[in-house]
């Protein structure tokens, strides 16, 4: 998932951004209601608007981006 994250990443540089949290920061994996790794969510506007758990493909991820 690491290469897929950063290639979308570099894809999208200055359109969005892409972070790594953790999971041993307790703080946001309560927040997001993290329940398995990988946990992949897009936020906008303060807002979750869609989120994967698990392997996810480059199309999923960007479709989730364009809020498809």
């Amino acid at each position: 998932m690491a290469s897929v994250l950063k290639e979308v990443a570099r894809e999208t540089k200055g359109r969005a951004v892409i972070g790594l949290v953790m999971v041993s920061d307790r703080e946001l994996t309560r927040t997001f209601a993290v329940t398995g790794i990988p946990a992949i969510f897009v936020v906008r506007n303060a807002e979750v608007t869609a989120s994967f758990v698990g392997v996810v493909s480059k199309s999923q991820i960007e479709q989730a981006l364009r809020g498809s």
